[in-house]
């Protein structure tokens, strides 16, 4: 108990001093921390020093500040309090979710968050003895925009004084907002898009819900305006990769000669010499006897002879050409460089193809 206790009166001093710094943002972060330690008096306290006229904060943090202020009202069992926080933050952005938000206070956020946006939508349909506060939209029917730079043009113009909200989000997900902004009451020409999510990531194509809703000084506040745009990336030239090589395209490696190895020579001259002169070279004349008359033994080395040099005229041999073989090396890497080098032009440019935003169904 005494650790809540001493985080409490720490806030408390820090607190003061943050708001005279006018650092609302640092003050709304501290309570969000708070509320994840499960502290809610102390995020309470940061957020009522947020919310003072002069803690500089923006009409954001403001939102901000009412939504959390809220879920540590309900966190407390303060149910009153917490619905009046909801409903300041609502008559600021008609369009503030909560979904993101709803781990911190799962049973009673939903509800009473959406009943407070329900009443906010009665009061401003209610009928009154004035003029009721509409908006139209305007947006372009058909244009293609640069990844880079390229912004569409929303103009939102409301029926009297009053600001405008506009936010994007996917079509089929229309609470799941990627990008908001605010046209302040008086003020004059279009918000821009940037095609892009809260992260900075341009956004994939698809169907776009943009919802404009305007609210003015009282807290009425129009009805909803939905426009649907369809997103689609415009098509780009690319490289075609280039054909495959053909085996002719390289120079044979080895050359296949058909003549054998002079060795073959040599050994079979060398096995007719040993046929003829080894018995005597072996001090064994005896083994010639009765032929040295007919030549029988030098007719058998003349045969082993005449087998080494058919061997030779027969036979083949592979002979290696290296000068091929690196050129055949050399014109490989070549062709894979030039089909990397394609595939990441033709990346590149699909990555920076332009966007092409169509309004579906041509409204006005």
């Amino acid at each position: 108990m005494r650790r809540p206790l001493l985080a409490l009166a720490v806030l408390l001093a820090l607190a003061p001093r943050l708001a005279a710094q006018g650092d609302a943002g640092a003050l709304i972060a501290a309570a969000r921390t708070q509320l994840d330690q499960f502290n809610p008096d102390s995020a309470s306290v940061l957020l009522e020093r947020a919310l003072t006229p002069n803690s500089g904060a923006t009409t954001a943090q403001r939102v901000r500040a009412y939504v959390l202020y809220g879920i540590a009202q309900l966190t407390s069992r303060n149910a009153t309090s917490a619905r009046q926080a909801f409903r300041r933050a609502l008559q600021l952005n008609p369009a503030e979710r909560v979904d993101s938000l709803e781990f911190l206070e799962p049973e009673n956020l939903l509800r009473e968050f959406n009943a407070e946006r329900a009443a906010v939508v009665a009061v401003a349909a209610a009928p009154t003895g004035g003029e009721r506060l509409a908006v139209q939209v305007a947006l372009p029917s058909d244009t293609t925009l640069a990844v880079t730079d390229g912004r569409l043009p929303i103009t939102a113009v409301p029926s009297r004084r009053a600001r405008a909200i506009v936010a994007v989000a996917p079509a089929d997900a229309p609470t799941s907002v990627l990008w908001t902004d605010t046209l302040p009451a008086g003020g004059t020409g279009a918000l821009g898009w940037s095609l892009r999510s809260r992260d900075g990531t341009l956004v994939p194509p698809g169907r776009y819900a943009v919802l404009v809703t305007a609210m003015d000084s009282v807290g009425a506040v129009s009805q909803t305006i939905e426009r649907v745009i369809v997103l689609s990336r415009a098509p780009v030239d690319t490289q075609a990769p280039p054909a495959p090589l053909e085996p002719s395209s390289f120079a044979p490696e080895t050359l296949r000669i058909r003549h054998g190895s002079p060795t073959a020579i040599l050994f079979g001259v060398g096995l007719g010499a040993a046929a003829a002169f080894l018995p005597s070279a072996l001090g064994r004349p005896e083994l010639n006897k009765g032929l040295a008359g007919d030549g029988t033994a030098y007719a058998v080395a003349g045969s082993v002879t005449v087998a080494g040099l058919v061997g030779f005229f027969a036979g083949h041999r592979v002979q290696p050409l290296p000068e091929n073989a690196l050129r055949n090396a050399e014109l490989r890497r070549q062709d894979a460089t030039n089909r990397a080098a394609i595939a990441t032009a033709n990346a590149r440019a699909r990555e920076t193809a332009a966007v092409r935003v169509q309004l579906e169904g041509g409204g006005p």
